[in-house]
């Protein structure tokens, strides 16, 4: 009795002086901004300062990042649409212009061993997906190749779907697509053309997963062409998916602008070739 008591007593203690832990902890190693790794100060404004805390950021940063409109999110996957395209109303969620701090973000998480990162850029995501006033049943990311995978050590793309999983309370269900072949970097590529045949029927949902009748989130980092997102929906669709709508922080495209591509939009296109 008296040693458990003396337990009890022990376990109070520390709990009072886990505040005093973490504040010494914070003193000593304090949270730097992913952006410009500076200390962020406190503004004095409760929910901006959570905000910021919550996701790395300082405030300077956080209002000079390239926000798109909201309105302006949603945009035709491909910059090179062709009459036969059996989804034609493919489209792409993007919180963000492909400039400034975003595109060193998206280099150092992709390049520079920094999936820290991802937490970050996952967080915006979740929010696109959010306010879309979509539905969704799972997150999916886009998958590396194995060669590819096995030098970087993790996909970024499923970081990303990881943290926007949580965010959205979905799950992320990464095996569910997979690559069928290894294929060259698409930024080695300038044609669209080219593009596009080069991952032409290179991803495929394995025998043992189903997504009948699911709707999808497809993850991936960054998107310019979008034929490789365009590839990875089809085989969804292909494999039975209800809807699928892909998510990424960024797009390198030009014809990317703050007009945006609504819902309504697709009004007078035809649906695509799998919807039943």
């Amino acid at each position: 009795m008296m040693r458990n008591r003396a337990v009890f007593s022990r376990a109070c203690r520390l709990g009072r002086m886990m505040p005093y832990r973490s504040a010494i902890r914070n003193f000593f190693f304090p949270k730097v901004c992913v952006f410009c790794g500076g200390v962020p100060v406190r503004s004095g404004r409760a929910k901006a300062d959570s905000l910021c805390e919550d996701l790395s950021v300082c405030a300077v940063c956080l209002a000079l990042l390239p926000f798109k409109l909201f309105t302006a999110h949603e945009i035709p996957c491909l910059s090179n649409a062709y009459e036969s395209d059996p989804i034609p109303g493919f489209s792409v969620l993007v919180p963000f212009r492909y400039e400034g701090e975003i595109v060193s973000a998206l280099r150092a998480l992709k390049f520079n061993d920094a999936p820290y990162i991802a937490r970050t850029l996952g967080y915006f995501m979740a929010t696109s997906a959010y306010a879309s006033g979509r539905s969704f049943d799972a997150v999916i990311p886009v998958p590396l190749s194995t060669s590819r995978l096995r030098r970087r050590g993790y996909n970024q793309a499923a970081l990303l779907a990881t943290e926007i999983s949580g965010r959205l309370e979905l799950p992320c269900l990464e095996c569910f697509l997979i690559r069928t072949r290894s294929t060259r970097q698409q930024s080695r590529f300038v044609d669209p053309g080219l593009r596009a045949a080069n991952v032409r029927g290179a991803f495929a949902v394995p025998e043992e997963a189903s997504v009948e009748g699911l709707r999808i989130l497809l993850v991936d980092d960054v998107f310019t062409t979008g034929n490789t997102l365009h590839e990875a929906a089809l085989a969804l669709f292909r494999a039975g998916a209800a809807d699928v709508t892909a998510v990424t922080t960024a797009s390198g495209r030009d014809d990317d602008n703050e007009k945006g591509f609504m819902t309504s939009d697709l009004s007078g296109a035809k649906k695509h070739r799998f919807a039943r």
